[in-house]
């Protein structure tokens, strides 16, 4: 059982892996995503780069390549297994953030997380959704949004599944979207952010 695990590790890694942001500057305008803007491969630089339409569908796969592994482990296995399906999204969500397309440089991983406790914990994420819409709206900070969403997230998750594993494995991404987003504080503090 444990083989097929790490199968299904390695296998949602590669998925996660799949820089989307990055392929679809080459193919849409032949540009390395890396060189503009905020040189980030995730889905709010390709927003404006290259426009709505592909900066939704880049936030559209990148939330898949965290949705689909863990559905896939919860058919799999059993939730007496409840940690490989947690480990399953850990490797998608780490596949994002470090690619071996790309170096081992990719994305924040925020909404590859998105996706992944999308799979794991659906309301909790349903109910985040609206406040960092919320947050987006009012600030137009993209980076604001993700930050504050990552916080709240931990607590709707204890209080919809009273799952320590889950709970421990969602302060965890909390920390390392926040250590992701550290640029971006600097900037949100010096009042140099850009908005969207």
């Amino acid at each position: 059982m444990w083989i097929i695990a790490v199968i299904f590790c390695l296998l949602s890694y590669l998925i996660g892996s799949i820089p989307t942001g990055y392929w679809i500057g080459l193919i849409v305008k032949k540009i390395d995503i890396r060189t503009v803007g905020s040189k980030n491969i995730g889905a709010t630089n390709v927003f404006r780069i290259l426009g709505r339409k592909y900066g939704i569908l880049v936030l559209v796969l990148d939330i898949l390549k965290g949705v689909i592994p863990v559905i896939g482990a919860r058919i799999y296995f059993s939730p007496e297994f409840q940690v490989v399906w947690i480990l399953v999204g850990l490797a998608a969500i780490c596949g994002h953030t470090w690619t071996v397309f790309l170096g081992f440089k990719g994305g924040k991983g925020v909404a590859t997380s998105l996706g992944v406790f999308l799979g794991l914990a659906p309301i909790p994420v349903l109910i985040i959704i609206p406040i960092f819409i919320g947050f987006f709206y009012t600030t137009r900070f993209v980076s604001l949004g993700s930050i504050i969403s990552s916080l709240f997230l931990p607590p709707l998750v204890w209080i919809f599944t009273q799952s320590i594993p889950l709970l421990i494995f969602c302060i965890a991404m909390a920390v390392l979207i926040i250590i992701r987003h550290i640029p971006n504080i600097k900037r949100l503090i010096k009042g140099e952010e850009n908005k969207l």
